[in-house]
């Protein structure tokens, strides 16, 4: 990191590495790509997706998200429904296998997250959450090519 940057941002930095770190290792422990693991990820997050719109989150096209779709739906993950709303687009579907086995391999981790949180005060727990979603909305500015990207536009949390 260059002079400028400061403590808070380097430790935001090795946070960031740490979880690329933990990501490998848990598509390792499931058996899975990394690109597998980012995908189930979203399809947890949001239910309503069909591989076109995996495939723009994961930023590949749509015969490789296809591709990635028959992967995990061979080795059981996800499955293929009708769109409840259209019945042109097929909606991917994470299986209870999938959930049950994702859970597993982050149990640790959610354990490691409680304790940490019992370490701070309910007002260093809201510093540090105005800090960590001003940065992710930067991020998400950011990615979006807004006008000033680099700079959250809401007001602060506290």
């Amino acid at each position: 990191m260059g002079a400028s940057a400061s403590s808070l941002t380097h430790s935001l930095r090795t946070v960031l590495n740490s979880f690329n770190d933990l990501q490998r290792h848990v598509a390792h422990q499931l058996g899975l790509g990394l690109n597998d693991v980012t995908a189930l990820e979203h399809l947890v997050r949001r239910s309503d997706l069909g591989p076109a719109d995996l495939a723009a989150l994961l930023g590949m096209t749509t015969a490789s998200a296809t591709v990635l779709v028959d992967r995990l739906e061979s080795a059981g993950h996800v499955q293929r429904r009708g769109h409840p709303e259209d019945r042109r687009r097929k909606q991917l579907v994470v299986t209870e296998h999938a959930q049950d086995e994702v859970f597993r391999a982050l149990a640790p981790l959610l354990e490691i997250h409680r304790q940490i949180d019992l370490f701070y005060t309910d007002d260093e727990k809201a510093v540090i959450e105005s800090y960590l979603r001003r940065v992710s909305q930067g991020y998400d500015q950011h990615v979006r090519g807004g006008a000033d990207a680099g700079a959250p536009t809401s007001t602060p949390i506290i």
